[in-house]
Formats: structure tokens, sequence, C-alpha cells
């Protein structure tokens, strides 16, 4: 996740991404654009999947722990 962001990141500050994007009304772009585009917007998807996993790892724990505190009760 952070090593796609940092790697969008560099292509778009270092290697002219911006520069052509925000100099360009309409397209086509080059492909630097295109990829820290998509490198930035895996980076998003990762990191929804990863707070997806712990949020669901962290509700399980907590339901077995009830189980074991509480018991199952009707």
């Amino acid at each position: 996740m952070f090593v796609s962001f940092g790697i969008a990141l560099v292509l778009w500050l270092g290697f002219g991404g911006r520069a052509e994007f925000v100099s360009q009304e309409t397209g086509p772009y080059s492909p630097v654009v295109y990829i820290s585009g998509w490198l930035a917007l895996l980076g998003i998807i990762a990191a929804t999947i990863m707070t997806m996993g712990f949020f669901s790892n962290t509700i399980g724990r907590t339901v077995k722990r009830n189980a074991i505190r509480y018991g199952m009760r009707k």
C-alpha cells in the first residue's frame, strides 16, 4: 500500500506527471500520468481491503471474547 503510494508520488511529482496533467485540458497524456493514477488507485484499494480485514478481525475477536466471558445466553 505505502509502496504504491510512494511510487505514484515520485512519478507524479518527480517525473512531471502533475505538470503535464495541469498544463493540458484534455488527453492523451503520457504514461507517467496514467501509471501514477493506477498506482494510487491500487494503493487505495489495498488500504480499503486491509481496513476491512482489520475491522473484521477485531469484531470477530470481540464476539469470541464476549461468548467466553458471558456465555451463550438465550
